[in-house]
Order: structure tokens, then sequence, then C-alpha cells
């Protein structure tokens, strides 16, 4: 169940993220988290750097992209959840 919520949330995220105005490095950061969570299998938590990563974009968009890190942060709140 936490992998389906994280996919749904990923896939909100990316439709946000297609339409705001982004930077290369936030470009690159979203591939990176993409990487971390593509092949992950559940129930087991994915790699904790995902958190690092997480983090590093959450902070990058909070000034210009509120709505792009209010799903970043349910994102890691559910990776929260499941001990990651």
């Amino acid at each position: 169940m936490p992998k389906a919520k994280i996919e749904g949330l990923l896939t909100e995220l990316h439709e946000k993220y297609a339409t705001s105005e982004t930077s290369p490095e936030q470009d690159a950061m979203m591939l990176q988290l993409q990487g971390h969570l593509a092949g992950w299998e559940g129930p087991t938590p994915p790699d904790g750097s995902v958190v690092t990563t997480a983090e590093m974009l959450l902070e990058s968009f909070r000034e210009n992209h509120p709505q792009l890190s209010a799903v970043l942060k349910e994102i890691m709140d559910n990776l929260g959840r499941i001990g990651v």
C-alpha cells in the first residue's frame, strides 16, 4: 500500500513539475529522485539516499513552487511512515 500511495504522489509531482519553470539543477534532482524510487519493489524501504535527494529538492522548490513543495513533502511523510 505505501508503494502505491508514493507512486500516485510521484505521478502528481511529475504532472505539476511538467508545467513549472525549473532550473537544470532541479531537473537533475527530479531525475535522481525518480531513479531512487523507480526500482523500488516495496514493502522494504527504498535506499535512504532518496530522503537526501527529496530534502534538497524540497528546499529548492520551497520559495517559488509551493504546490510542488506540498506534494514532495507528502512523499517524504509517506517515506517516513515506512521507516525511511
